[in-house]
């Protein structure tokens, strides 16, 4: 078998078991480090992914003794004597310089604990395959959404999560304009014979018409995305709530409503299901991925569906103003 690693927030592999051996005795990864192997879901520590090869002896430079806590700011491990706590993180005194420095220069607190976020699987597409890591990155979001987004990258391009959003956009308007023409089907076979061919020439204009209005909605959701995901981090500025780039926002709104939307392959009611389910796991997914509280997040993302609809509302209402006013006008040309 064989594994890939991480190794300072770059993936290196592919390397056998043996090889893996050597790396854990030298140092060069411990137990923590992450680790991914065909047929894994996601990226796992690898005394989770290997409980048995990873127990290295005590003797090894990548045993971790016990009790010791693994510092914020270098990644490193240290006895609980040489830890200190500030703002709920772990910190040595060997990264007081770095303390120090980063609070003088931002206002933040240093964090290391970006190389573990490696996920979810649609980033490591390349490795699982296209069908694999859409299918494993949809279950891992609707099923386990809190471990999901502690572990996803929350930098590294808007390119990647977009295209997992449009990929769920096209399932979505595949799927709705198959239903509506299955539907025309059914009518039209129950229809009376003398009005049949009449209802089928109508049938074809609706197949049409589902083909224009499938690519208006794709164009549109996309559009959303950014919009969307522009109000939410507006509203987490407001809360105080935006710990992250814009990046981090827009990565997270585009894998949950991404995969709420793929619910959109159940007949009916599966886009008012994923819509919610989106929702939902928006509120734990900016929790994460922000480090915020789950209140702070759920009162950003309910603003934002208040703005987002006041926003449509609007928009509409001004789109049927000009209808009207354009019909008037054309009313009283004729006169």
């Amino acid at each position: 078998m064989n594994w890939y690693y991480d190794l300072g927030g770059q993936r290196q592999g592919p390397v056998p078991e043996a090889e893996l051996d050597r790396l854990l005795a030298a140092g060069t990864i411990n137990v923590n480090t992450l680790v991914w192997s065909e047929g894994m879901a996601n990226w796992t520590p690898l005394r989770e992914a290997r409980p048995t090869g990873s127990a290295a002896p005590a003797t090894t430079p990548a045993a971790v003794p016990e009790g010791w806590v693994r510092c914020t700011a270098t990644g490193r491990y240290f006895p609980p004597s040489q830890i200190v706590y500030l703002d709920g993180k772990a910190y040595s005194a060997e990264a007081k310089a770095g303390i120090v420095q980063g609070v003088i220069q931002g206002g933040e607190l240093p964090d290391n604990d970006e190389s573990l976020r490696t996920g979810p699987a649609w980033e490591q597409r390349a490795q699982l395959g296209f069908s694999k890591a859409i299918w494993e990155t949809i279950k891992a979001v609707l099923m386990d959404p809190s471990r999901t987004f502690e572990t996803m990258k929350r930098a590294g391009g808007i390119g990647t999560p977009l295209g997992f959003f449009f990929v769920a956009v096209v399932v979505c308007v595949v799927f709705s304009a198959l239903y509506g023409v299955l539907f025309q089907g059914v009518i039209l076979s129950i229809a009376p014979a003398e009005t049949r061919q009449q209802m089928a020439v109508m049938a074809g204009a609706g197949a049409f018409f589902h083909l224009i209005r499938s690519v208006f909605l794709a164009v549109l959701l996309v559009v959303i995305s950014f919009i969307g995901s522009g109000i939410l981090h507006l509203v987490l500025m407001m809360l105080s709530g935006a710990r992250q780039k814009f990046e981090t926002s827009y990565r997270t709104f585009c894998y949950t409503m991404g995969a709420g939307l793929s619910l959109s392959v159940i007949p009916m009611c599966g886009v008012l299901i994923g819509l919610i389910w989106g929702l939902v796991g928006l509120c734990i997914g900016l929790a994460k991925t922000q480090g915020i509280e789950t209140g702070r997040s759920v009162g950003a993302v309910l603003i934002s569906v208040v703005v987002g609809c006041l926003v449509c509302c609007t928009l509409y209402m001004l789109l049927v103003g000009v209808i009207i006013a354009g019909v008037a006008g054309m009313s009283g040309g004729f006169k």
